[in-house]
């Protein structure tokens, strides 16, 4: 058996090699997004193709998340991290080059693959993590994640006119590549080791599993994170179409939605033993819709012209993103609590169900832009997060206390 050095003398010294870790895989996944006008000119596709072209990645990841949680049970993740990792990192480089549209097809459904398999492994680790310091780790990762993919945009913005796409890429993904390797290494004895599965391998590995569906936990996950996505569909678009802003002033809401679900993210473990699960869902949904909504509504009301509605607008999404920040691993970390299955097997599942009730949603909330504007669509996930005072009874009352991170 391989044995890895020990560089770390506990596992408390692990969570920040996992912080850089998060921050980089942000850093690296994001890099290419601010650059995709560059990508499609070199397909010579139609906006309206092109992002049929960039969905066809979901297919590989749905393959991930519908297999790799059991084969991480069985082989641990010490071959999928840095497999994933050396891959999606090179992958990314080659995908921005291609010039035909069917090998893009191809390259974007292995990134896919790639990226929901290190994210599967990487999350399983971190859930391990938490589970041996007994410390609320979760968001803090989370929070790192959007702190590499804020960076990765921000950079994209200050040398867009003055780099080319293929040296950005590259060299984001070599430094992205050398820090992950690095820091795995640093991590690799506190690796999880393989478990007993509860299935073949031939099953596992060829046979979708099926598992039960807690449909008013979901739903209620549903509420919670949509914003998320909705954002970063909509958020430049509407500042830019319906406030009449300025390309250089467009994507600043969404950097200050993303900014403040960082900050949420970072600190939602100072008062994370002072209130149940419940409360803090009922905070958030009642705090960030409803400001969220209000500052909307507010930005739609005045006239464009007024610098007070973009302020508005901008308002809006500091509550949305304070207020959504924390769901996503608060419902990862109770989704863990409440399962008999292991850490990778969990993390599938729930990527899985996300991926198809997302999608859904945001084909809905595309036909009410199209039916009944702008303004309206992007209401929705407002009052999405509202509405999810109604399902947090599916959430336990009991509290969390620091000194597990399971349900007690």
């Amino acid at each position: 058996m391989m044995r890895w050095p020990r560089g770390l003398q506990s596992v408390e010294e692990t969570q920040r090699p996992l912080l850089i870790i998060f921050f980089l895989f942000g850093l690296s996944g994001m890099s290419w997004v601010p650059r995709f006008p560059e990508v499609k000119a070199n397909l010579d596709v139609n906006y309206g193709y092109f992002g049929i072209l960039l969905s066809v990645g979901g297919i590989g990841a749905i393959l991930a998340l519908a297999t790799v949680g059991n084969l991480i049970n069985h082989f641990g993740v010490k071959v999928f991290l840095p497999m994933s990792a050396l891959g999606f990192c090179l992958m990314i480089f080659i995908t921005v080059s291609i010039r035909e549209e069917v090998l893009f097809i191809v390259c974007n459904i292995t990134l896919g693959w790639l990226i929901a398999t290190f994210n599967i492994a990487i999350n399983s680790q971190a859930l391990s993590i938490q589970e041996r310091i007994k410390k609320l780790f979760l968001p803090k990762t989370a929070g790192a994640w959007s702190s590499g993919a804020l960076t990765a945009i921000l950079l994209s913005s200050l040398i867009v006119d003055r780099v080319s796409l293929g040296l950005h890429i590259g060299v984001v993904q070599v430094f992205c590549l050398v820090g992950i390797g690095t820091q795995l290494f640093k991590i690799a004895p506190y690796f999880i080791e393989p478990g007993s599965a509860s299935a073949s391998f031939s099953y596992s590995l060829f046979t979708v599993r099926k598992f039960k569906v807690d449909w008013p936990f979901y739903i209620a996950m549903l509420m919670a994170i949509q914003m998320e996505y909705s954002m970063t569909d909509w958020a430049t678009i509407y500042a830019q179409e319906n406030l009449q802003s300025s390309p250089k002033f467009a994507a600043l809401p969404y950097l200050v939605f993303l900014g403040f679900m960082i900050i949420g993210r970072l600190n939602v473990h100072r008062v994370f033993d002072r209130f149940t699960a419940k409360e803090l869902f009922d905070f958030g949904a009642l705090i960030g819709g409803g400001g969220y909504c209000a500052g909307v509504l507010l930005s739609h009301l005045i006239s464009n012209s007024n610098p007070l509605a973009y302020w508005s607008f901008l308002l809006a999404l500091a509550f949305g993103g304070l207020g959504t920040s924390f769901m996503a691993p608060l419902f990862l970390n109770i989704a863990q609590a409440r399962s008999k299955e292991s850490f990778a097997a969990v993390i599938g599942q729930l990527g899985l169900l996300n991926i198809a009730m997302v999608s859904v949603v945001r084909l809905f909330i595309s036909w009410v832009t199209q039916v009944g504007g702008l303004t309206l669509g992007i209401l929705i996930p407002g009052l999405m997060l509202i509405s999810l005072i109604f399902f947090t009874n599916v959430i336990s009352e009991r509290k969390y206390s620091q000194g597990s991170t399971r349900l007690s």
